[in-house]
């Protein structure tokens, strides 16, 4: 949608966000009974929704009326339901969504890091935002939805991380930017690990689509991964009991770092973009375990492993006192054949 048209159109549509805006909301049942909820509609087919609850992260995702993102069985929950146990308190808790962000002091698998229990992927997710506001905003002609927010993870006698969340959906293009600022505001020199859990779920994941990457390297997570290492980038059919499996893509090119799914009997792609000189390692999660049917792109900081295997291996990074960091992924949904064959490229 233009500036320029708004008068024109509004002629013919009194309020024009009955085709393009924000709804904001609370759940009122169940575990998600009181979660803020924020609904985006670029007025172009791409309609998303945005927890201010849950760290601004989104459960929901559609394009053209067809379900890209990923919802697990826990669906919805309110973060008051989280418990900081080693692994279970986070699956519990895990709606997968579009996005699930995991930070930011550890992130990845639990375990000890110099004395200290670490559970699994961080508390991040289950962070309320604060400051959250949602607005319709202009990059020159064009009309943006906007919302911006801000997550703390702090602890007396301990860190104090801020992350200040801008999540921008374009209406002239179907394309999520999500740019995440992490300051530490402590005086101590602070460990900073970050996920982006970018999921997509049933029918937008499928048998028979495919997934292209930018990376030069594809590396095995553990020998089951190893087995099907030839078929990485191939969606199957669901199997019941079937393990996960995860390949740590690297060596991405300068400025253009990319993972695409595609289906091709749906004619959509799903394309993550992102900073590969502050995200250098993306997580391929492929679950094609039956009522678990998952795949994740996940650009990350230093990969999915503990925060004591990323700091052994030397991936591992920091923020000094009173040092910034910024970090920009973005999500773009099309059906334009030829953009999507020139990145099959």
């Amino acid at each position: 949608m233009k500036k320029s048209q708004l008068r024109e159109l509004r002629k013919r549509c009194g309020d024009p966000t009955a085709l393009c805006g924000i709804k904001d909301y609370l759940f009122n049942d169940g575990p998600s009974r009181g979660v803020r909820a924020l609904d985006l509609n670029n007025g172009r087919g791409l309609e998303m929704t945005v927890l201010a609850d849950r760290g601004l992260d989104v459960p929901y995702l559609k394009f053209k009326g067809i379900n890209i993102g990923l919802l697990n069985k826990p669906g919805i929950r309110s973060p008051y339901l989280y418990q900081r146990e080693k692994d279970t308190g986070f699956l519990r808790q895990f709606f997968g969504g579009m996005l699930t962000t995991c930070g930011l002091t550890h992130a990845g698998a639990s375990g000890f890091d110099g004395g200290t229990e670490l559970s699994l992927h961080g508390p991040y997710d289950n962070t309320p935002a604060a400051h959250v506001n949602a607005f319709c905003d202009f990059e020159g002609d064009d009309m943006v939805l906007r919302v911006t927010g801000s997550v703390r993870e702090a602890e007396l006698f301990g860190g104090n991380l801020a992350l200040y969340r801008t999540l921008t959906l374009e209406t002239e293009r179907n394309i999520v930017r999500i740019c995440d600022r992490v300051e530490n505001q402590g005086f101590e020199t602070m460990p900073l690990m970050l996920v982006y859990h970018i999921n997509f779920g049933y029918p937008m994941l499928a048998a028979g689509a495919r997934v292209y990457v930018s990376a030069r390297k594809v590396e095995p997570r553990n020998e089951f991964a190893r087995e099907g290492l030839a078929r990485f980038d191939q969606i199957e059919e669901p199997e019941i009991g079937r393990d996960e499996q995860c390949y740590f893509l690297t060596d991405q090119p300068e400025g253009g770092a990319y993972a695409m799914l595609h289906n091709p009997a749906l004619g959509v792609a799903g394309v993550v973009r992102f900073d590969e000189r502050v995200l250098p390692l993306m997580c391929l999660w492929k679950c094609m375990r039956a009522g678990d049917y998952a795949l994740g792109l996940e650009p990350t900081t230093s990969g999915v492993l503990s925060r004591a295997e990323a700091r052994a291996n030397g991936t591992l990074a920091h923020l000094e006192p009173g040092e910034a960091r910024e970090f920009n992924v973005s999500l773009e949904l099309t059906d334009d054949m030829g953009a999507i064959r020139a990145l099959m490229r």
